[in-house]
Parts: structure tokens; sequence; C-alpha cells
């Protein structure tokens, strides 16, 4: 793609480091084996099963398997990045202390709470959940953990590439939701080396599109017009300097956008079809590769469903329970 490359790091030293990060994570992970689905004639990857109910549990435990026994660390998160590292800790026997908006779902403020990590609320968005806490880390001497500025985070989330190939031979489409980006940059590394192939789509609500703009920009820019969306692990702008910009240029070959109205269908769909919950930023995907008209039927597409944490009551609400 065009603009500037902004990372210092490549898909290929991602790429490297996944495998390592592999045989250090897998014996934690849960098996999250291809499920098919028949109405849409692609695979789902669901992460909305693995521990802690998010992909964010690769990346966490990929970084914090790094760290000496007993140390204090610093993270920021919308929710689920913060039950990953929260539960890591608690594996590894170390001390987080987490900053989320003080809009995260309940659901998963209470998660982290029963994990027992040190909770700090923070006015604002992620990006300023983000910032604050780094600044925490540096006048506390603590180390920070990123939700996706980690080369070692984003290789975490890269295992599920090395998985999905496992699975399958032949990928023609993966479809992948975007936030902050690690979970696009990692698995987009592994498929760039081993499946070339394979298009990357990336997909985001309408309400908020930071990573689309920022790559048409050609530079990190927030959304002027942000809106709320049910897209919470995936809402807000991020850090003007974090590597996953530079590694979003080289990898993504496209965006789709999707409304709340279609991030709903997804959700309830895929309750009535496979009696799975995910939440938000997953229903952004399969909405995308449902509303692809670029996606052929003999096409082998696979959508990485990343999470199942959403509130029990916007659920109910929407699958009409």
């Amino acid at each position: 793609m065009d603009g500037s490359k902004s990372s210092n790091i490549s898909p290929q030293e991602i790429a490297q480091r996944i495998d390592s990060a592999y045989s250090r994570v897998s014996p934690q992970l849960l098996p999250t084996t291809l499920v098919r689905d028949e109405h849409l004639k692609l695979w789902f990857k669901p992460e909305n099963l693995q521990q802690t109910g998010s992909f964010k549990w690769r990346g966490a435990l990929a970084r914090l398997s790094l760290m000496q026994e007993g140390k204090q660390l610093v993270s920021a998160s919308t929710g689920n990045h913060g039950l990953g590292v929260a539960t890591a800790a608690n594996l590894f026997h170390l001390k987080a202390t987490i900053f989320i908006p003080n809009k995260t779902a309940e659901r998963k403020k209470q998660l982290l709470h029963s994990l027992g990590a040190e909770i700090r609320l923070v006015d604002g968005d992620s990006l300023t959940a983000e910032l604050t806490a780094k600044q925490f880390s540096k006048e506390n001497n603590l180390p920070w953990v990123s939700p996706y500025n980690d080369p070692d985070v984003i290789s975490g989330q890269g295992t599920i590439g090395k998985e999905l190939l496992n699975e399958l031979d032949h990928i023609d489409k993966v479809y992948i939701t975007v936030g902050g980006g690690g979970l696009i940059s990692g698995i987009g590394s592994w498929l760039q080396i081993h499946s070339p192939h394979t298009e990357i789509v990336a997909c985001q609500p309408q309400n908020s599109p930071e990573m689309s703009l920022s790559i048409a920009a050609g530079e990190v820019v927030e959304a002027p017009n942000a809106q709320p969306t049910l897209s919470d692990g995936s809402a807000g702008p991020l850090e003007a300097d974090s590597i996953t910009f530079g590694l979003c240029q080289t990898l993504i070959d496209r965006f789709i956008l999707v409304s709340e109205q279609e991030i709903e269908e997804a959700i309830r769909m895929t309750w009535n079809y496979h009696d799975m919950v995910i939440e938000g930023s997953a229903g952004v995907a399969i909405a995308a590769a449902a509303k692809d008209l670029k996606r052929k039927p003999e096409d082998t597409c696979v959508v990485v469903l990343c999470g199942g944490n959403i509130d029990e009551g916007i659920h109910q609400r929407i699958c009409h329970l």
C-alpha cells in the first residue's frame, strides 16, 4: 500500500518470533479448532472459546512468559487484553496494575476484579488509558505491557496464523477485526511468509475506523466523528508510534467497514446457527465477510472470532432471548 512505513520491525521478524512464542504459549492454550459455517460457506476460528474468552490470552502469555517471577507490571485495556494479562500474571506469579476506560463493559470489569489485578479507571478512550498507564509505568519504573504495540504480544497473537495453516492447506481470504492492529499484524506476518497468496482483509466498524483512516492518510490519525460501537474491543485510536501501523500498511490488502446493524445481525446469526456467544468485535469480521462482494463461493475463507466477552444483557437484547 502507499504511504510511509513507520514500523521498525518487519513481518519476517515477527514470523520468526512466532515459532518461539508458540512453544511457550501452546501448553496453556485451549484448542480452537476451525468450525464450518454452512450458512456463509466459510470457516470460523473460534477464539471466543479460548481461555479468558479472547485471542488476547495468546499475546499476554507470550509477553509475560518472558518476565521474571515476582515482578510488578503495568498495562492498559478495554477489557480483553486486561483479562489476558491478569490471568497470565497469576500463572507466572506476577503483579499487574491495569488501566481501563470507565466505559469498559461491566462484564469485563467484573472479571478483571475477580482475577485480583489492581484496576485503575480512566475517563476517556482506550488511548487515554494507554497513555496514562505508560506515564504511570515510567514514573514508577515498572515494565509496560502494551495491548498491541509490542513485538512479543504481536507474536503471541500471530500463533493463530500458524494454527490456521496446520488445519487448512490453502486459504484464499482471512477476515480479521482491527483495533490497535496486533492481531492482524501477527496473523498477517505469518501468512505473508507461509501463505503469501492469502488475502488479508481488515474489518472495522463504521463508527470507529481509526486504522483504515490512518492507512489512507499515511500516518496515525483519529476518527473525527467516532461514535460508540458494539465493537468496544476494537474501538478507539492507537499510539502514534505504534509498530503495528507500519505492519498494517505492509500486510493489509483491503478494508471492509460495517454498520452497527450488521454487527448485531452477525452476533444473532452466530447464536442461532452455532449456539456461540461472540462479542461485537467478532461480529465485525463476520459481517464483513458476509457483505464481501469479492468473496467467491469456491474460495476457502476464514473469519477470526476474536472474542466472546459481551455484556449478557446486550447479548440477550440482540438475540431476542
